[in-house]
């Protein structure tokens, strides 16, 4: 049986590996993006590309969306010359975007006004992971839907977790990007609090790295960024910030205290309004730095 033709909208950091691993794993591919020289350079390597995402829907089946904030998602499917406009009856669109449960629930409904399908799958992994096909994919939708989509998500993916109903991927993406941040800005605090407080940090580091203080956010971000002093964006700090904003928000809808996720949106935000929201993640630790009178540095 011949692979489902797919569509991309969205070729980013993320999008564009994984739009070129859907070709090599057989699917004929429609691609489009704001910024046409990646449009240019994915159809070079043997997709054809379209102008707007009303004409990627009219010419695939399944549809994959790969897009920074929620306001994207809802303007490129159901803005003017949007996914809702070229769409068949049928058709799924596959959401790899983060973005909160009631924006996934709110595109379904008008997608399936059209007769069409939603699956939200937002990934983890990062852009080593884009590359490499090894993404942990989360999906939100139904049996049907998602038993469609599988071939495709398995070519982006290792590891596929059918979460449940249309905003269930979101819901566990979230909580996973409120423990990356709750992680992280505590491993800062405490790397820069030893650092002010005379030990040497990449001692410190290597200690804590055999300890059980140890975690994936402390490994990630501390040898080769922090101490380093590179803060190359990988994942922004404004991305994370408006990932945990998201998650916030699910706890106010689902009516659970946040304390934790609260307080490090607001550390977050700190590092956002300090001028380092285009840095990558790791730079979260740089006002407290300031504000203690040192970095934390291999020497």
């Amino acid at each position: 049986m011949s692979a489902a033709r797919a569509g991309f909208i969205g070729l980013g950091k993320m999008g564009r590996p994984m739009a070129l691993n859907i070709m090599k794993a057989g699917f004929p591919l429609v691609v489009a993006n704001r910024s046409q020289a990646v449009v240019a350079d994915v159809a070079a390597q043997g997709a054809t590309a379209a102008k707007t995402p009303a004409e990627v829907a009219s010419h695939a089946e399944l549809i994959c969306l790969c897009l920074p904030m929620p306001s994207h998602v809802e303007e490129v499917v159901l803005g003017p010359n949007g996914v809702l406009e070229g769409i068949q009856p049928g058709a799924i669109v596959v959401d790899f975007s983060t973005i909160g449960p009631s924006t996934c629930r709110h595109v379904a409904e008008k997608l399936a006004e059209k007769g069409a399908k939603y699956i939200d799958a937002p990934v983890s992994g990062g852009t080593t992971g884009a590359a490499a096909a090894t993404l942990t994919v989360m999906v939100g939708g139904a049996q049907a839907d998602y038993d469609r989509a599988l071939p495709l998500l398995q070519s982006v993916g290792k590891k596929i977790v059918h979460a449940g109903p249309v905003g269930a991927g979101a819901v566990v993406k979230l909580m996973n990007q409120l423990l990356v941040a709750i992680n992280l800005a505590g491993a800062a605090e405490a790397m820069v609090l030893g650092t002010k407080a005379g030990v040497d940090p990449t001692l410190l580091y290597e200690t804590i790295a055999s300890a059980t203080g140890n975690s994936f956010q402390m490994a990630r971000n501390f040898p080769d960024l922090i101490l380093k002093g590179n803060f190359a964006p990988m994942f922004s700090v404004n991305l994370l910030h408006k990932d945990v904003n998201l998650g916030v928000e699910v706890g106010r809808e689902q009516h659970v205290r946040t304390l934790l996720s609260d307080l490090v949106l607001s550390v977050f935000a700190e590092a956002r309004d300090a001028g380092h929201g285009e840095e990558d993640i790791a730079a979260v630790i740089r006002p407290l730095e300031t504000l203690a009178g040192i970095e934390v540095r291999a020497h």
